[in-house]
């Protein structure tokens, strides 16, 4: 393990520790009503993942995008295998050429049009919340957003910190902020020798957005 490994390492070790029901009982209850009613569609909550893919140092592009996928959009149970280990370390391949989630399916068809399938290979992706959390709704956003008293930030505060630290030791070429949450995080931040593109999340008409804005950066940035 590389230093940057070790430093990236420390993150989960960190979340491990600090992610628990002491700290942010409201997430915790709504983790656990979740739970409760066994719905099969879905696998048990609690889980995180960070990174997405294995730790480069200076990638052409790192994406970050909302928060962690269903990692098996048809198996549950290999979902939840999947996610359990990404909670360990980084992914060891990227997930989003070797996971069946419908997030990778799209980027694999949007870099494929773009014809650089070798720059989805060869990102960083990870997410501003590192949470797996259920349909999004109210209640999330609330709960997400009660402080913890022993932290001293909320759990979207916590990940974002961390998130923007991570970006600054992993040192990009490009940032692909991904879809209108994650775009909120650096508002009025630079990072030296980054650019950062905010761009559209790949449903829909988003889908070609993308593909179009990420045409363009591949041109401006020469990717």
């Amino acid at each position: 393990m590389n230093e940057l490994e070790k430093k990236i390492q420390k993150y989960y070790s960190d979340f491990k520790k600090d992610f628990n029901k002491k700290n942010f009982p409201a997430v915790f209850q709504l983790i656990e009503e979740h739970n409760s009613k066994k719905n099969k569609s879905y696998h048990d909550l609690g889980n995180f993942a960070i990174l997405y893919t294995p730790v480069l140092y200076k990638p052409k592009i790192m994406m970050i995008g909302n928060n962690p996928s269903w990692f098996d959009k048809d198996n549950p149970e290999n979902g939840y295998k999947i996610v359990r280990e990404l909670m360990k370390a980084p992914a060891k391949e990227c997930s989003y050429l070797v996971h069946n989630h419908t997030y990778a399916h799209r980027l694999q068809d949007i870099f494929s049009r773009v014809g650089r399938m070798d720059l989805l290979t060869n990102c960083v992706g990870m997410n501003r919340l590192w949470l797996q959390t259920g349909p999004e709704n109210a209640s999330w956003n609330r709960a997400c957003k009660t402080i913890s008293f022993e932290l001293r930030q909320n759990l979207y505060e916590y990940c974002h910190t961390r998130t923007k630290e991570i970006i600054n030791l992993i040192k990009p070429k490009v940032v692909l902020l991904v879809g209108a949450k994650a775009q909120g995080l650096l508002q009025g931040q630079a990072i030296s020798n980054t650019v950062i593109k905010r761009v559209a999340y790949p449903l829909g008409g988003g889908i070609t957005l993308l593909e179009n804005e990420l045409r363009e950066i591949i041109k401006d940035e020469k990717l």
